[in-house]
């Protein structure tokens, strides 16, 4: 099947998402390389800006589709995710599995992410003795929680009562709150996008974007100040959907900026391992100081994820609509409810062990 991306006509053109994407994965990058200063500007708010902005644009396209549309959903989301996502977990364990070997640890792992369930069972501080390479693959956590997503969205959407209403999507935020997960700030993008569906682009007026100005700057100062009080994870949220919200101007899209938004996929699944790499060759064959290692880490990143980009990211866009077919689509989303269910059983029987 050929033609269009129905999908593409259901969400509107952010150009300025595309270096929001690229920053947020380089906030990642840097510091998993412990060069970021102390304060809340870290990978752990990076990644609730990602969430943020993934419920306002995943949310966006679910509110616009119908019950028979959701096979080219789920489709659309296995394509675009696991690949790349198989791509680097292959990369990751066997490069494990070759220096460290291969232990209980290392399936166990392997299970968590083969299943998306790494963030459900993952525990610290013992994980980080046990995970592979010293916790150089902790960052799938999040992936765990964006399929995780994409999986019972649609559940609340079309099954729950008023699911594509605001109340439900509240509720969750609440409990995502009171839990201390990262959850909440998907949840307030789909509030967000629910708000958009029925009053329009509120959020591009004058009063609405001085508002949300205010609400970030006060969010992230909040958490200068206050980093480990019990609302932080209200605050991170709060700092999440303003700047998604701020950023969501639409517009013309750039070669330039799609290139930097679409490496920032493969940039924070694999930047560990040139940091791994250059952190090796800096130490053993040629000392600098650690801002050179850092930059020559970082540069060596995003040259590896631009590869790695190039070869399978782009590859799956510009093939996954020769490859459609309903039957497929229908055969994918039963096996990603199946794999999240043997994940759920599985990782239930190895706590209890």
């Amino acid at each position: 099947m050929t033609g269009a991306n129905p999908e593409s006509e259901k969400i509107a053109s952010y150009p300025l998402f595309d270096w929001l994407r690229f920053v947020l994965a380089s906030v990642v990058v840097l510091a998993h390389a412990q060069i970021l200063p102390p304060g809340p500007i870290n990978g752990g708010l990076a990644v609730d800006v990602f969430f943020a902005l993934s419920g306002w644009l995943i949310g966006g396209i679910l509110l616009r589709t119908q019950r028979v549309e959701l096979p080219r959903f789920f489709f659309n989301r296995a394509t675009r995710i696991w690949i790349p996502y198989l791509a680097a977990v292959i990369l990751l364990y066997t490069i494990a599995a070759m220096r460290e070997g291969i232990d209980i640890h290392w399936f166990k792992y392997l299970f968590y992410d083969a299943t998306f369930t790494h963030n459900l069972f993952t525990i610290f501080p013992a994980a980080a003795q046990e995970m592979p390479l010293r916790g150089s693959g902790n960052q799938f956590w999040s992936i765990a929680v964006e399929e995780q997503f994409y999986l019972f969205a649609p559940i609340i959407m079309f099954l729950v009562p008023a699911g594509k209403q605001i109340w439900p999507w509240l509720v969750v935020a609440v409990v995502c709150l009171m839990l201390g997960t990262h959850a909440a700030p998907i949840a307030l993008g789909v509030i967000a996008a629910i708000l958009q569906r029925d009053i329009g682009d509120w959020h591009i007026t004058a009063s609405a974007r001085l508002a949300l100005l205010i609400a970030a700057i006060a969010s992230l100062s909040s958490l200068f100040l206050w980093p480990a009080a019990s609302f932080s994870a209200a605050l991170r949220s709060l700092f999440a959907i303003s700047t998604v919200l701020l950023l969501a101007v639409e517009g013309k899209r750039y070669a330039t900026a799609v290139f930097a938004g679409g490496i920032s996929f493969p940039l924070y699944l694999n930047h560990w391992l040139p940091l791994a790499f250059v952190h090796g060759a800096t130490k053993n064959y040629f000392p600098v100081s650690p801002i050179v290692e850092t930059m020559i880490a970082y540069a060596g990143a995003v040259a590896f994820s631009a590869v790695a980009y190039i070869v399978i990211d782009r590859q799956v866009l510009a093939r996954r609509q020769q490859w459609y077919s309903r039957a497929l689509a229908i055969r994918l989303a039963t096996i990603a409810y199946a794999t999240m269910a043997i994940g759920i059983i599985g990782g239930l029987l190895i706590a209890w062990r």
